[in-house]
């Protein structure tokens, strides 16, 4: 298996095209004049170092390979632990979790757990935002870079609700296997445990003010305390 240890140092080229400026801008829009962010599986890096231009930033993941490529590029305080349980020295104004960290986990139980356990790390007048994947589809993607390249099959088990994506890569001739398995979220479901635990929150649609429904592509996950 090609894991995410293995696959670090190619991560950002594999998502060069990835719009991380817009979520951003989607980002300090809900945070605001928020000083302090906690981002729960920051990989390399990125959404941190675009965030530290206005606000003071720390971020936890769970690969240590990772979080050595984040050291290069941000200020923050950087810790590697899982999102489940991972025990902060301090609360925070504002915690997200892009880019479908969220996906990785197996049931609703370890959903809910992780929901609640970054929200008891909020700060009064806090605020979580939690990204998620919402692909119902099966599919095919090649992409081509210098000296690699990375197919990628998904398909979606509709009884289940799994989305499992089998990756090739192949780098400087060398092939390597990768299988990738997220749970997609019922979003009537996420909205009975918000409800549940007396959560205030909305549900937007791929970073926009757009209220996310089924067949949204994305959904952020906001909750306010």
């Amino acid at each position: 298996m090609f894991e995410y240890q293995n696959m670090a140092k190619y991560y950002d080229l594999f998502y060069k095209n990835k719009s991380y400026e817009k979520e951003v801008d989607f980002l300090k829009n809900l945070i605001g004049n928020r000083k302090t962010i906690l981002d729960v599986g920051c990989g390399t890096g990125i959404h941190m170092n675009l965030l530290e231009n206005q606000y003071k930033v720390d971020g936890l993941d769970l690969s240590y390979q990772m979080l050595e490529i984040a050291k290069s590029r941000v200020i923050g305080k950087l810790m590697q632990g899982n999102l489940l349980n991972y025990k902060t020295y301090k609360k925070y104004d504002a915690i997200i979790s892009m880019f479908a960290v969220f996906n990785h986990l197996r049931n609703y139980d370890e959903f809910e757990q992780g929901i609640l356990h970054w929200y008891n790390n909020l700060n009064e007048n806090g605020i979580l935002i939690v990204d998620i994947h919402n692909g119902r589809t099966s599919g095919k993607k090649e992409s081509n870079y210098e000296q690699c390249k990375r197919i990628m099959e998904w398909t979606f088990n509709t009884e289940k609700s799994i989305e499992t994506t089998n990756i090739t890569y192949i780098i400087n001739n060398k092939v390597y296997k990768d299988k990738h398995i997220f749970i997609i979220y019922e979003i009537d479901k996420i909205k009975d445990i918000l409800n549940k635990n007396n959560l205030k929150y909305q549900l937007y649609e791929n970073y926009s003010m757009n209220n996310a429904n089924y067949n949204s592509k994305n959904i952020e996950i906001v909750i306010y305390k």
